[in-house]
């Protein structure tokens, strides 16, 4: 009888624990508060929770301002399954041309860091003076040497990181419909061919029921603008949104609880 007991008690608590992990993992969901955009560049882990992030303690985010609006939700959402994440984000910057070598700052973040995951979001700023190609000319945007070179530029990124053994993640974008940002979604298609990298489709976050831009999304029970007036930046909403939904998507792939979903 003993043993009867005990095996109805292990079937109940198993049927618990898989219930609570499909409703963390599927249906929980964050407050509609907005970190903001302007956190320390270092935001600390807060308690951490068994069976989240495994093996994952330190996050460093890099890329341009769609890395650098939703960071602070990042971070924020990892802080609750202890994970510190560093903020490196340089808006207008991009892989080809700009204020950051990022092949080169990498290297420096990751010699200086020693972070277990990077997470990179890149949509395609190319701002002059263009690079040039072997016969000395200017490559111009949005040719085929164009997207030769900027592929050619990510794999280097990635093979950065992946010499120090740690792996990286590209986001994808959220729906931009302005040029010259229509590249974004060409690029990131680049980025997913890169072999041993991994990628969190978050940008789908953003969409519409279509996967098109749209200005207002339905969350926490209201209609919220989410891009600003450019369409092509995230309103304090849209980078809530989008960086909730990227510190879910890393932690349920890195443990078996994750981080909330935005609601």
């Amino acid at each position: 009888m003993l043993l009867i007991f005990a095996a109805a008690f292990l079937v109940v608590v198993l049927v618990a624990a898989t219930t609570f992990v499909v409703w963390n993992r599927n249906y929980r969901t964050a407050g509609a508060e907005n970190p903001g955009t302007n956190c320390p560049m270092v935001v600390k882990a807060r308690h951490r929770l068994p069976l989240t992030s495994v093996g994952v303690h330190r996050v460093a985010l890099i890329g341009d301002s769609l890395m650098s609006q939703p960071s602070c939700a990042i971070a924020d959402g990892l802080a609750q399954v202890g994970v510190t994440t560093t903020r490196h984000a340089v808006p207008g910057s991009g892989l080809l041309t700009g204020s950051v070598d990022w092949v080169a700052q990498t290297r420096l973040i990751m010699q200086r860091e020693h972070p277990d995951v990077v997470v990179a979001i890149f949509v395609g700023n190319y701002p002059e003076p263009f690079v040039r190609d072997e016969s000395g000319d200017a490559i111009r945007p949005d040719t085929p040497a164009f997207f030769a070179a900027w592929q050619a530029r990510a794999v280097a990124l990635s093979d950065v990181v992946r010499s120090f053994r740690v792996p990286l993640y590209w986001v994808s974008p959220p729906p931009i419909d302005l040029q010259p940002f229509r590249r974004a979604q060409r690029l990131y298609a680049g980025y997913r061919t890169i072999t041993k990298d991994h990628f969190l489709d978050s940008g789908k976050s953003l969409a519409g029921s279509h996967g098109e831009e749209v200005g207002e999304k339905e969350t926490c029970h209201r209609r919220r603008v989410v891009r600003s007036a450019d369409t092509v930046h995230l309103t304090d909403d849209g980078a809530r949104i989008y960086g909730q939904q990227i510190a879910h998507d890393l932690t349920a792939r890195v443990g078996l609880l994750t981080s909330p979903r935005p609601c």
